[in-house]
């Protein structure tokens, strides 16, 4: 991800502890969602789910996904775009905005912005890497709404997802 200064967000391989992602992954969903300010059931992940917190605490096999492969075997990333249903006007992107990254900035993580809207696609874009790497992306738009993209590093650590549904 590149920010609005050019700084670009990344993080090795070697460097990420794969539980310290999974615990990183579930307060950038969980906190972010929160600091909306909305119910989560106005929340949505793509696929239509309705969102639910809950879910996060689990083994969050149904937010993995592959993001590579290094010659020798798949890498596999978390990844959680959801989008909120509340409508917003212009006059409501800053402030709006400014609640998310006031929460973020509270949890230690360095908040920029990356990209001011366009005539095109009026809005506001900010985002924050967490310590273990986890990047988060928040948007508010023009007549739209709270989209909201938690993606973790693409590592060769995290384990693959189940073969089978009977696999422990």
């Amino acid at each position: 991800m590149q920010f609005e200064d050019g700084a670009v967000s990344s993080v090795s391989d070697s460097g990420s502890k794969v539980e310290a992602v999974r615990d990183d992954f579930r307060v950038a969903v969980q906190e972010t969602v929160k600091a909306t300010g909305l119910a989560e059931n106005q929340f949505k992940y793509q696929s239509g789910q309705v969102y639910n917190a809950s879910e996060l605490e689990g083994d969050l096999e149904g937010f993995l996904g592959a993001c590579g492969d290094n010659g020798a075997g798949y890498k596999y990333d978390y990844s959680a775009p959801i989008e909120g249903g509340k409508k917003y006007s212009a006059d409501e992107w800053e402030p709006q905005s400014e609640k998310i990254r006031a929460k973020w900035e509270s949890l230690g993580w360095e908040v920029k912005n990356v990209a001011p809207g366009t005539k095109d696609a009026p809005g506001i874009t900010i985002g924050a890497s967490t310590p273990a790497g986890v990047t988060v992306l928040y948007t508010v738009s023009d007549g739209g709404v709270d989209y909201i993209r938690v993606s973790s590093p693409c590592s060769a650590e995290i384990p693959a997802p189940s073969s089978s549904p009977s696999a422990s």
